[in-house]
């Protein structure tokens, strides 16, 4: 469950500060997951969640927005993690707590059992929350599975190093993007340290880069092309009501252009449309995002592209 804290004001440290608290169903696997249903594709939910009741309301909750919930795990005695943040005023996020506790329960022994509907599956989603030894098992024994893997953050972005070479299409955020390939370039980035970047992604085996510029934009690399994809305009600061749940929207965005057999340039653009809808929702996931609402949103906002090289 992801809990979000909004002050009224600007945020003060070490104090109380009046604003509103709201919860609704998180987690990356599936916020990626119901985005992708929202935007019509047919998905089914691996995950592990306690026998609480924030357990039993998570699964019938994906139950009712037409998720596959048969593979969803629950684990007698525990409790289903819960994601804390703090957002300024602005809606960006200043500081979070994950207790994920249980996903480091969640491995060979749950999966071996959904491996024939992995191996048939047209793409599979992993995020970073996912351990090491969860990761190497699916590695594995899923050697020709197109791979689509989110980093989540700096902390987790490592555990998927080892792997890169098996990666189809990875979003790391650019500080993520340097935790795992150790490089220092600070927080503003010159043209040339980003092709430097992406091309060490490249060299480790990753077929295809989106890389998360923020309000700047997203970087996209392959064997063949590297460009930055950038709305032409700017999010006003007053249309951000909560920032956290748009990496998983740019994810299930670059998930479905891929399994509509959309370009580079148009998974690129649909990715920031998405995002842009999931940061206007105080929702961490759109109620209103739609395959309609996606093509006005790319309409309404295009995007700049300027080729790196």
């Amino acid at each position: 469950m992801d809990l979000l804290g909004s002050p009224q004001a600007i945020l003060k440290s070490h104090t109380s500060n009046p604003g509103s608290v709201s919860s609704s169903p998180g987690g990356v696997g599936r916020n990626i997951a119901e985005n992708l249903v929202r935007l019509g594709q047919t998905c089914v939910l691996m995950a592990p969640v306690g026998d609480d009741a924030n357990g039993i309301f998570l699964k019938q909750h994906c139950q009712k927005l037409g998720i596959q919930t048969q593979c969803m795990v629950m684990l007698a005695g525990e409790s289903t993690s819960t994601y804390l943040s703090i957002v300024d005023h602005t809606g960006e996020m200043q500081i979070a707590i994950a207790d994920m506790t249980l996903i480091d329960q969640f491995g060979a022994a749950q999966l071996k059992a959904f491996l024939t509907l992995l191996q048939q599956a047209s793409v599979v989603v992993l995020d970073a929350n996912l351990s090491s030894d969860c990761l190497a098992f699916l590695v594995v024994n899923l050697p020709d599975q197109l791979l689509f893997v989110d980093t989540v953050s700096v902390s987790k972005a490592v555990r998927i190093t080892p792997f890169l070479s098996h990666i189809h299409s990875l979003k790391p955020n650019f500080l993520e993007a340097q935790a795992i390939a150790g490089t220092h370039f600070g927080l503003k980035p010159s043209n040339d340290q980003l092709v430097e970047l992406s091309s060490w992604f490249l060299d480790q085996g990753v077929k295809h880069l989106y890389l998360s510029l923020g309000a700047k934009g997203l970087l996209y690399r392959d064997a063949s092309q590297c460009f930055i994809m950038a709305p032409s305009v700017s999010s006003k600061s007053t249309d951000i009501v909560n920032s956290n749940g748009a990496g998983d929207a740019m994810m299930a965005a670059i998930v479905d252009a891929w399994l509509n057999a959309n370009d580079a340039p148009k998974a690129a653009a649909s990715a920031l449309a998405c995002a842009h809808i999931a940061m206007a929702s105080e929702a961490t996931i759109s109620p209103h995002l739609t395959p309609k609402l996606l093509l006005k949103t790319l309409k309404e906002n295009p995007c700049s592209i300027t080729p790196l090289t």
